[in-house]
């Protein structure tokens, strides 16, 4: 126990830092230190365990399993620490402030439509986060976020979240000159397959579709491809007369595009995402009742099934 008591926070630093620079000097400029209390502390640590962690050679510190094993523990000490600071924050959080978080384009105007009506009431605070589906869960499981809104093309099943359906959102493909269904690009593949692919990052909702729609088709992914976690950017890319790419038709009426495109594929929507807001059925009182907000607030148009008679909406 005296021997647990005694190691310390910068012990575990130094023998990380010495086992992966493996050179006294260099280790001492990496962490701001001089080099006699690099080796004091490496030292101390060593006389504290009764173990030597490296063979001090000419080439430098030669770290043996033993060392290994520290910086392994470190690792996990840091990080139960930044846990434990993130619980702490937390546990003292406000009551009346939420963290949102959102990985669906589709309902960010009517989402952030309404946190400014609550705001304005004096109610709620929020924190408002990006970031990928598979994060989103997972913060929301861990309580990091409290509600999150999310793209899903299948049931997210789970007995510790409640979610519904807000919104019905129409992916398609799009480049400079026309916009296609899903299903028309996958029977026309051999005309597709050598453009330039613009296509969200793997784990969001609408690449994991599009993936699924290959595989299915039994298509290998396009080889020159460009992934992105968020839409800023995009539309640089598309300018290029070579670069094809997947978006929702309501990130593209939100970004303002003029739909002056013929349409090139078939007058169906063939791939739907349901956009849904999801929370914790632990979830505290105020988070219940801004949900219920989000649910009653939001307002979306229908969604569009027949591309065609959208398309000559949008041009005239």
């Amino acid at each position: 126990m005296k021997r647990k008591s005694n190691i310390k926070i910068r012990h575990l630093n130094v023998v990380k830092n010495l086992y992966k620079i493996q050179n006294l000097k260099n280790t001492s400029e990496a962490m701001a230190l001089t080099p006699a209390a690099i080796s004091k502390a490496c030292i101390e640590f060593e006389k504290i365990i009764g173990k030597t962690l490296f063979a001090r050679t000419r080439q430098g510190l030669v770290p043996n399993s033993i060392a290994k094993r520290v910086v392994e523990a470190s690792i996990v000490i840091e990080k139960e620490i930044d846990r434990m600071i993130m619980d702490i924050d937390d546990l003292s959080k406000d009551k009346n402030h939420i963290t949102l978080a959102f990985q669906s384009h589709s309902i960010t105007s009517e989402m952030m439509r309404c946190v400014l009506d609550i705001v304005e009431k004096g109610d709620i605070n929020f924190s408002v986060n990006y970031g990928s589906r598979e994060h989103l869960f997972s913060s929301l499981l861990k309580g990091k976020a409290d509600i999150i809104f999310a793209s899903t093309y299948t049931d997210f099943l789970d007995e510790r979240l409640s979610f519904e359906y807000l919104y019905k959102d129409n992916c398609i493909i799009i480049d400079r000159n026309n916009i296609y269904s899903i299903n028309y690009i996958m029977k026309n593949w051999e005309n597709f397959k050598s453009k330039i692919w613009v296509l969200p990052v793997r784990g969001t909702a609408m690449r994991d579709r599009f993936d699924a729609v290959m595989e299915y088709n039994d298509l290998k992914s396009p080889k020159k491809l460009i992934e992105l976690n968020s839409p800023v950017g995009a539309g640089t890319l598309m300018t290029h007369p070579d670069t094809i790419g997947m978006s929702t038709l309501s990130y593209l009426q939100s970004t303002g595009h003029k739909f002056e495109a013929s349409w090139g594929g078939e007058t169906h929507s063939d791939l739907l995402l349901n956009a849904g807001i999801f929370w914790r059925k632990d979830a505290r009182e105020s988070v219940i009742k801004t949900v219920e907000f989000f649910k009653n607030n939001m307002k979306f148009g229908e969604s569009i099934e027949n591309m065609d008679i959208f398309l000559r909406k949008k041009v005239m």
